[in-house]
């Protein structure tokens, strides 16, 4: 469950190993947890705004999803982070990361997770 600023589950992302992805990539989740996870507190509803690793995040996975043919991937792995935390995202949320984060969302995110699309 998510917890609260002082003691958040989710770190901020500071000092962390990035790792590329590449095409089958056994890797593709263990990034997407780590990078993606910065962004669930906004997603749902606990913070106002995206921290700025959250869209950092988004920009690096959205171009990785382009780049390597990722969405699909990705999205799943997303789907799976969700379920596994119990989170529901916010659809405003969601709806707004885009233009929060000044950078366009290459891959499916929602609580549906209709991952081919």
């Amino acid at each position: 469950m998510v917890t609260g600023e002082g003691g958040s589950q989710f770190g901020r992302g500071e000092g962390r190993v990035r790792s590329e992805m590449s095409p089958n990539s056994s890797t593709v989740c263990d990034k997407v947890y780590w990078d993606f996870a910065t962004c669930l507190r906004y997603l749902a509803g606990y913070e106002s705004d995206p921290i700025p690793y959250c869209c950092k995040s988004i920009a690096e996975l959205s171009s990785e999803a382009m780049e390597y043919k990722e969405a699909e991937a990705i999205c799943q792995c997303i789907e799976t982070l969700a379920m596994g935390t119990d989170i529901r995202f916010v659809v405003s949320r969601v709806e707004d990361l885009p233009e929060k984060c000044h950078t366009p969302v290459t891959f499916p995110i929602s609580n549906s997770m209709n991952c081919s699309k």
